[in-house]
Formats: structure tokens, C-alpha cells, sequence
């Protein structure tokens, strides 16, 4: 195959991958404290192997990972008196089967023991990893700026807000969680804001507009490939009537 047959494979392999975050990021437009997943490339440049002066080289583009981007999402006002977001840098910290996991989707509820969990029952933790444990005939819970939680008027505990010097070290681990092999410190910056859940940063027109993009990029490469294909089918024709 000539190069540029491979430069257009190489392209729509990345194409292929980036309609596949694209589509992903749109399916999570509305879950809380998602956060868009971005493609990173870089240039890759091969040298001809043929010997001419100057020396030709071979430009392409390759996907070498992929980013998040951690720009905060819209507050929605929810009135739910156990709906919280983050305002600032900042993490909650939940406890699952493999160990702390870290999220900014702060909708929770309290268990059937007064614990404070995660819809699906991961229990949220304090600042110092425990559990967060609230008096089962509490009537009024109130949880200030700084996560203290005051259930009839009395502190029972404080919500953890847990901040990364460096947010590469997380992992997406799905559902919203992230992990990280990396130990994080208590948010001095961030406020637990009450009765508010923060949305997902996906900008829906700007991906609608990618993905269209990338459509109309793959069927270019395709063209290409299509090209290349049959130029070579035609050169192969007409040496075997030689």
C-alpha cells in the first residue's frame, strides 16, 4: 500500500476512536458531575526509505491517549436536601468494592441505618475516610459550606471534599468514580453547596458538531482509500495484459 494509504487507515482508526468518545460524552449529557472525555494526538513523522536529497518524509497523525476535561458543569437547583455540589476543586469520596473512589455526582440518600450513601449505596465518607452516619429520627439535616453536617441542630459529621494535585493520576472506573494510586489532600478552596447537583460540562452543540466533523472527515479518508485501491487494481490490470 502507498503512504498515502496508510496515512488515510491511520486517520480513520483515530476518527474511529474520537466518534466513539463523541458519542459517549452526548450519552452522558445528562448525568451529574460527568466530565467530557477528550482524544490527544500528536504528529508522527517517518522518514522515506528510499535514499534522495533532500530526504522525504511521511507526516500522519496517531492517537496517543485520551484526557478529561474537569471544567466545571451548570448547578441545578433541586431543592433535595441531600443533593449536593461542588463549587470549586474538589472530589466526594465513596466507598466501594475496590477501595476509595472519588466523584463529583452528589446526589445522595441516607440507607435504612441512617448511613449517607450514593444512589446505588456506596457509602459517602468524611474527610478522614469514614463513614458518615446520621440519627435515624433526624427532621431537619443541614450541611454548611465546608461540609459539616448538622442533623436537629447538632454536628454529626462532615463530608469530605477531596482535592488531587495532579487530576492525570485519576481514573475513569465508570458510573461516574474515578480512582487514583495517587493520595489526596482536604479542599481548602471548595464549598459543599446543599440542595444543588452539578450537571455534565458536555457542550451539546459543539460535540453534535464534532461528530459531524468527523463523519465527514472519515469519508474523505475513505475516498482515499478507495483511490489508492483502485489505482493499484488498474496498475495490476494492465501489467497482466503485458
Amino acid at each position: 500500500m502507498e503512504n498515502s494509504g496508510y496515512i488515510a487507515l491511520a486517520r480513520q482508526v483515530a476518527l474511529d476512536r474520537a466518534l466513539d468518545i463523541t458519542a459517549n460524552n452526548l450519552a452522558n449529557l445528562r448525568t451529574s458531575g460527568y466530565k467530557a472525555e477528550k482524544l490527544k494526538f500528536e504528529q508522527f513523522v517517518q522518514q522515506a526509505t528510499s535514499p534522495v536529497t533532500p530526504p522525504n518524509e511521511m507526516s500522519s497523525v496517531v492517537q496517543v491517549g485520551t484526557f478529561t476535561d474537569y471544567r466545571p458543569g451548570d448547578f441545578e437547583q433541586t431543592g433535595n436536601t441531600l443533593d449536593f455540589a461542588i463549587q470549586g476543586d474538589g472530589f466526594f469520596a465513596v466507598q466501594d468494592a475496590a477501595g476509595t473512589r472519588y466523584t463529583r455526582a452528589g446526589s445522595f440518600r441516607l440507607d435504612d441505618t441512617g448511613q449517607l450513601v450514593t444512589q446505588d449505596g456506596l457509602p459517602v465518607l468524611d474527610s478522614g475516610g469514614s463513614a458518615i452516619q446520621v440519627p435515624q429520627e433526624t427532621r431537619q439535616i443541614i450541611v454548611s459550606g465546608d461540609g459539616k453536617i448538622a442533623a436537629d441542630g447538632n454536628v454529626v459529621g462532615e463530608i469530605g471534599v477531596m482535592q488531587f494535585a495532579d487530576p492525570k493520576t485519576l481514573v475513569r472506573e465508570g458510573n461516574g468514580l474515578y480512582s487514583s494510586s495517587a493520595a489526596p489532600a482536604q479542599a481548602t478552596d471548595a464549598k459543599v453547596v446543599q440542595g444543588m447537583i452539578e450537571g455534565a460540562n458536555v457542550q451539546p452543540v459543539l460535540e453534535i458538531t464534532h461528530m459531524m466533523d468527523i463523519l465527514r472527515n472519515f469519508q474523505a479518508a475513505q475516498q482515499m482509500v478507495d483511490s489508492q485501491h483502485e489505482m493499484a487494481m488498474n496498475a495490476i490490470n494492465k501489467i497482466a495484459k503485458v
